[in-house]
């Protein structure tokens, strides 16, 4: 939810500064269909329904088929010095999500911090849940885990990593980029 309020405000501000959108009249973007295709999928695995349904063992594969759609996207579009910037947030999150399977491993002590009781009991109970795992000795790459509690956002705010603040530097920094005019 906070990538998505970030974002927006990051759009908000790049239009006002650059005085509309003339700016992406010939800019290439490739891949769009992708996106929403891969985020689709991300709605889906990432529901309750979807969580407590007998195909919640497809969840790691399905998250990284939509990550690898994602990638696909911002490789068509490395033109931009955002999407090199996002690239970097972007696989350090691939590479702690494939070296556990196909999931994120997650600080339950930062989720309780941030007030995240709900995901702590699930994923306390399960050991997964949605994308996450609980982050323990055997978890791979727990420095590139979901470790920064960023408490003055709370409650709005869950626990991120830093491939996830690298990535939306990257995208925001996109955006302005995106929507700079010429000349």
């Amino acid at each position: 939810m906070l990538y998505i309020l970030v974002i927006g405000i990051c759009s908000i501000i790049a239009i006002i500064i650059n005085r509309g959108i003339d700016g992406i009249e010939k800019k290439p973007f490739r891949g769009f269909p992708l996106i929403i295709s891969g985020l689709v999928i991300q709605i889906i695995i990432f529901s309750e329904r979807f969580f407590h349904s007998s195909y919640r063992y497809l969840t790691p594969y399905l998250y990284i088929l939509s990550l690898l759609m994602l990638l696909t996207v911002i490789i068509l579009n490395l033109r931009y010095r955002g999407m090199k910037i996002a690239l970097i947030g972007f696989l350090s999150n691939l590479t702690v999500i494939l070296a556990n399977g196909g999931y994120m491993p997650q600080d339950i002590n930062k989720l309780q911090i941030m007030g995240k009781l709900d995901k702590v009991e699930m994923l306390n109970k399960f050991g997964r849940y949605y994308n996450g795992i609980a982050m323990s000795q055997e978890t791979r790459l727990n420095f590139l885990g979901d470790i920064i509690a960023p408490t003055f956002l709370r409650p709005y705010a869950s626990v991120h990593s830093i491939g996830d603040v690298i990535l939306l530097l990257g995208l925001c920094y996109f955006i302005f980029e995106f929507l700079q005019k010429e000349g």
